[in-house]
């Protein structure tokens, strides 16, 4: 079995709360319950049912046959009558130490897609519809009873970037640009020259100049 994967079984494994578009919260899938109900466990690890966020919330919880992992979050694409998200709260019982450790990865979609033949049962199912009924139909429906957890590897943070300090082959085009910048400030010498004549015979210009005034 894969590290991202762990398999449970439906029968024995699973606990499941949910509700549907008219149908209140129930428990939909489970096993026998013992000692404290289902919904007691479930409503101490969430307070008054309450979820808080839109992401995954994950509680880890000791009953009576051990140590269990209480997941609540909504429903990513269904509402009920009243346009609320649908809220599911589920007990994983007798999992292992990987999935209490890999919870906040655990992918919901590929979980609800396993579950929907029974979820679909309680979303269709009437207000006036028995809870004994709604379960009944859902255990029937339901055909995988073995369930897949999956958990989505971790985001992996980019490494920085690493500045490379400038090669020696690098040195001799930055000198040669270089030189090649300076080569280009120079003035030819015969310029030179000829500045300094033409300036030479302004001057003498403007000296004669003033002896004729």
């Amino acid at each position: 079995m894969s590290a991202r994967t762990e398999n449970i079984a439906l029968d024995t494994q699973l606990v499941w709360m949910t509700c549907g578009v008219d149908a209140g919260y129930q428990v939909l899938l489970a096993p026998p319950a013992i000692g404290k109900t289902w919904v007691d466990l479930l409503e101490g690890a969430f307070p008054n049912f309450e979820i808080g966020g839109h992401g995954l919330r994950h509680v880890e919880i000791n009953y009576e046959g051990g140590k269990a992992l209480a997941l609540a979050f909504f429903d990513p694409h269904h509402c009920d009558a009243s346009s609320r998200p649908i809220k599911h709260f589920m007990l994983l019982l007798g999992v292992s130490e990987n999935v209490f450790k890999k919870a906040q990865q655990l992918s919901i979609p590929l979980l609800l897609q396993q579950l929907e033949p029974a979820f679909m049962v309680i979303c269709k199912a009437s207000r006036y519809s028995s809870e004994q009924e709604i379960c009944r139909t859902a255990n029937e429906q339901q055909t995988h009873r073995n369930i897949r957890l999956e958990f989505s590897a971790k985001n992996a943070q980019p490494s920085p970037k690493s500045v490379k300090n400038p090669t020696k082959t690098n040195m001799p085009a930055l000198l040669t640009e270089t030189e090649q910048s300076t080569e280009a400030l120079f003035m030819p010498t015969w310029l030179i020259w000829l500045f300094a004549i033409v300036i030479m015979v302004g001057v003498a210009t403007g000296i004669w100049f003033n002896w004729q005034v």
